[in-house]
């Protein structure tokens, strides 16, 4: 993990979350980047020689004095934190989907930050920034409750329903986060099958990090998250887990219950997005 991302629109203005995304750079020698999307139903091509070059997206003077008032206040409140090098702003015209796909591809984003505050509140291109986040954008995204404090991960949930992207979203976590103790989880009274240990048992052996466990934890998982969002300390440091496969339709008009759970974890949560895995 090298690159991370905060979208402007929302989280460009947001003391806490820039400091929060400042420490969590600095930790992880990370660099950090803000994209600001002005939405339109014209696509704009980062490769594109007229409206690219070193220092962003530049359409007309407005544009510039925005970029100018970004880059502001973004260093005011991340100077102390990270070098001002290792942090990034853009402006960006065109479809929010497109613009934000584009962009993660060129600049090679590992994951994306954003505060929970975006999917308790409808506001303006709120909605359709959730959409793209969730259901559009392959990249993880991190997910900041308000009032965060940062600090190092001391250790990690990973929800399972023992699928085979817990591989790949496995050796991700180790990888990101490689002295972080990560707790896998799967919720069932029923005791596990047989396949499903040969599927923990196959994970722990290929996956080169010796500080994962496993744990069936006879509840729900809604009561599991509610214990945790009751106590000033969390059991868990960040939470992460998996999108449900959608439908098309069900991608636009619900995005999953992994929205649900979102707006009541108190703690970070790490989402990764279904893909199918041949």
């Amino acid at each position: 993990m090298k690159h991370i991302m905060l979208i402007g629109n929302i989280d460009g203005k947001s003391v806490d979350l820039l400091r929060y995304a400042g420490k969590f750079c600095k930790d992880l020698n990370l660099k950090l980047h803000i994209l600001q999307i002005t939405p339109s139903n014209e696509s704009i091509f980062i490769s594109s020689p007229y409206y690219y070059n070193k220092s962003g997206f530049i359409f007309n003077q407005d544009d510039s004095v925005k970029k100018k008032e970004l880059e502001a206040f973004v260093n005011e409140h991340t100077k102390n934190l990270i070098d001002s090098e290792w942090v990034s702003c853009k402006l960006v015209k065109g479809n929010i989907e497109h613009a934000l796909e584009t962009f993660i591809n060129t600049e090679k984003i590992d994951l994306l930050l954003t505060s929970q505050a975006l999917f308790k509140n409808n506001v303006g291109d709120n909605d359709a920034f959730k959409q793209v986040l969730l259901n559009v954008s392959e990249s993880p995204t991190l997910i900041i409750p308000e009032n965060q404090s940062y600090c190092r991960f001391e250790n990690m949930a990973y929800f399972s329903i023992f699928m085979k992207k817990d591989y790949e979203n496995l050796n991700w976590l180790t990888k990101s986060f490689p002295v972080t103790p990560i707790n896998l989880i799967h919720f069932s009274k029923e005791p596990d099958s047989i396949s499903n240990e040969k599927w923990i048992k196959f994970l722990k052996s290929e996956i080169e990090h010796n500080l994962i466990s496993y744990h069936r934890k006879d509840e729900k998982l809604l009561d599991f998250i509610k214990r945790e969002s009751n106590i000033l300390t969390p059991e868990y440091g960040c939470i992460a887990l998996t999108t449900r496969k959608r439908t098309f339709w069900q991608r636009i008009f619900d995005p999953s219950t992994t929205l649900n759970l979102i707006t009541k974890i108190e703690s970070p949560i790490l989402i990764f997005k279904y893909k199918d895995v041949n």
